[in-house]
């Protein structure tokens, strides 16, 4: 049994100073508690996830802007229009280094058997 994402989950990097909230935009019918559910495809730097503060990926530390190269670790079995849903195990790894995981799913505590 895994953990649902839902719009408005909190996230983490491992470069970032600070927690992000993911923006679901990739659907807009398919909710659990009023939040939409993330799918795979809401994997946009700033649009879907905001920035993580500061980015310790160098040295002056720049801004943070996300650049995720696509999740990891989604549902194997069920999807919303062929977009495969995110879980509370799904990561993704940024072109800067960071690995982008969830701290929470957001405002929902749904699970799903795989």
């Amino acid at each position: 049994m895994v953990k649902i994402v839902t719009n408005g989950a909190l996230m983490c990097c491992t470069l970032g100073t600070e927690q992000a909230k993911l923006t679901v935009l990739s659907q807009s019918f398919r909710s659990i508690s009023g939040e939409l559910v993330a799918t795979e495809e809401d994997k946009s730097g700033l649009d879907n996830i905001s920035s993580f503060g500061v980015c310790k990926c160098s040295s002056p530390n720049p801004p943070c802007i996300p650049q995720p190269q696509g999740w990891q670790q989604t549902t194997q079995k069920d999807s919303i229009n062929g977009m495969k849903k995110l879980t509370e195990q799904s990561f993704c790894m940024c072109a800067k280094g960071g690995r982008i995981s969830f701290v929470d799913t957001g405002s929902n505590s749904f699970v799903e058997s795989e």
